[in-house]
């Protein structure tokens, strides 16, 4: 459904250049922000200065943000992260667990109070294909928009997109 495209539906984490205040923010234009949020995972910097998020640091967690993204701003996001010179084709589109910032300091990653968001994982660690065969690759940026254009009906839950995407098996980072 065309209008897809347009509604800002996919939830998206953002934890460096992408903030409000830095400087690829303008990437962000158009999107409606949803607020501070945290995930679970180091913050860590790259030898080229880019920062990426250690999945495997359950102890510690990353402060970011949230916006909600049209289909267009994705592709923007997509072409800067994992297409553009300025990141070296570092970054993978994957899912994440994150809880709004709260004024509590104690944070809790409890799974059944979080919101999956999409973010972009650093490129480190192998990525299994399904049963070893190509074929069956797909980039999530693409399956996102071919899900976009052949809904029948109008999408205005970012959740419908979190849960057809958890059914394509995309990686989702504990």
């Amino acid at each position: 459904m065309e209008k897809n495209f347009s509604n800002k539906l996919v939830r998206i984490f953002v934890f460096g250049t992408l903030l409000k205040g830095q400087r690829f923010e303008f990437y962000m234009d158009g999107s409606q922000y949803c607020g501070k949020a945290y995930s679970r995972g180091q913050l860590m910097m790259a030898e080229n200065g880019s920062v990426y998020i250690d999945v495997d640091d359950h102890e510690a967690f990353t402060l970011g943000e949230v916006y909600l993204v049209d289909y267009s701003c994705l592709k923007r996001i997509n072409h800067l992260e994992s297409r553009s010179g300025e990141f070296p084709k570092g970054y993978d589109l994957t899912m994440i667990p994150t809880w709004k910032l709260s004024e509590n300091p104690d944070y809790k990653f409890d799974l059944a109070n979080c919101d999956y968001c999409f973010y972009y994982r650093r490129r480190n660690v192998p990525v299994k294909l399904k049963g070893g065969d190509f074929t069956k690759f797909h980039d999530p940026v693409d399956t996102i928009g071919e899900f976009l254009a052949k809904s029948d009906h109008e999408i205005s839950d970012p959740e419908e997109i979190v849960k057809f995407m958890k059914e394509q098996n995309i990686r989702i980072d504990f």
